[in-house]
């Protein structure tokens, strides 16, 4: 298994399983997404891979499917500079950035909250977070 796939594993609710079930998917299948669907991007800090961010652009919304950074580099600003640099990135290809987090990762919904996401629904239990994306300004 890499390591991407540990780290989701370890980050997935207890229910994965009917998760699965209800998008009509294997577990199998769903460990095969991050490859098939999207990108998967390493994030790196001082040359060391300190997470990964699976994204898909769908239509003018930018979906993070997920954005897992090893423990000892949590904590750190990582999580917001990914966010800040996927709307430099997408700005005037998306709207809008959506994401999902579960309910109970209280850190990972405040990094999303102080980043301006706000939340927009639930699905499959998890909360889902949206933020929209301001065109950039003219060049003068």
């Amino acid at each position: 298994m890499d390591r991407f796939a540990e780290l989701w594993a370890e980050t997935m609710p207890a229910d994965a399983e009917r998760i699965y079930a209800e998008l009509g998917l294997t577990a199998d299948q769903v460990a095969r997404l991050p490859r098939e669907v999207g990108e998967l991007r390493e994030v790196e800090e001082d040359g060391e891979v300190a997470g990964y961010a699976w994204i898909e652009l769908r239509e003018r919304t930018l979906h993070v499917h997920a954005l897992l950074l090893e423990p000892e580099f949590r904590g750190r600003g990582i999580g917001a500079r990914v966010l800040h640099g996927l709307e430099d990135e997408f700005r005037g290809h998306a709207n809008e950035i959506e994401l999902g987090v579960e309910p109970s990762n209280e850190r990972a919904r405040r990094l999303y909250e102080r980043s301006g996401f706000e939340p927009v629904g639930e699905r499959l239990g998890f909360l889902i977070l949206r933020k929209r994306l301001t065109p950039s300004p003219p060049l003068p």
